[in-house]
């Protein structure tokens, strides 16, 4: 058999060390390796250069590099959802509280609003589906026509979140409600009026009730 180069061997010494050889190319490399010192130097170096790189140190070296990156990976990823988590939270609480807190005065209806007497007492029923809740003050001395008189006034109000959230879930049978509210004894009251108006001003010192019976928005509905 004619004698391979060496030349042939080095080309040939990367694909046997990688052992994706034949048996019978590696059978004719191993023989030369056994005959040619330069191509056994050869050799010893290519299988240096590639054991090397896979030594313990640098195994371990990598690992630790690639359990670094997870690390910070997950504590980013962690980052990220808790503050997304966090922003959810925020925003669902400011349109809850938005919607919640957003008061709109129910107009005055006499079939559901009606003012009852009963044993020398005033009495507000308020009968429908539409209620969240009530704003109204004790009776308070209003100048009215030129005489003092003893006047309540209040009104019902909805919500945006009752109107429209809350609404999904009641059970369409149940939705008519009855509320009372007490009002005083009939012989210390001389009007009711219903109609919206600033529920934080009533408690302040000079507050013009005068002009607010007179506005568009209030509306007598009982005297004695």
């Amino acid at each position: 058999m004619k004698k391979i180069s060496c030349n042939i061997i080095k080309d040939i010494l990367p694909l046997y060390l990688d052992g994706v050889v034949s048996d019978d190319t590696k059978k004719i490399v191993e023989e030369h390796l056994k005959e040619c010192d330069q191509c056994r130097n050869e050799a010893m170096k290519l299988k240096q250069d590639v054991v090397l790189p896979a030594s313990k140190s640098v195994r371990l070296a990598e690992t630790e590099v690639v359990k670094g990156l997870k690390r910070k990976l997950f504590r980013k990823k962690f980052l990220v959802s808790a503050i997304s988590v966090i922003l959810t939270i925020v925003i669902l609480s400011g349109v809850y509280f938005y919607m919640a807190l957003t008061k709109t005065c129910v107009p005055y209806d006499s079939g559901k609003v009606r003012v009852e007497e009963e044993n020398g007492s005033l009495h507000i029923v308020y009968r429908g589906d539409d209620l969240e809740g009530t704003v109204g003050f004790d009776p308070t001395e209003v100048t009215v026509n030129g005489t003092e008189q003893n006047v309540f006034m209040f009104y019902c109000y909805t919500t945006l979140w009752s109107q429209y959230i809350e609404s999904i879930f009641d059970d369409e049978t149940e939705k008519t409600e009855e509320r009372i509210i007490y009002v005083g004894q009939k012989d210390e009251i001389d009007r009711i009026y219903y109609g919206e108006f600033d529920s934080a001003d009533p408690l302040s010192a000079g507050y013009d009730y005068a002009s607010v019976l007179d506005g568009p928005k209030v509306e007598l509905i009982w005297e004695r």
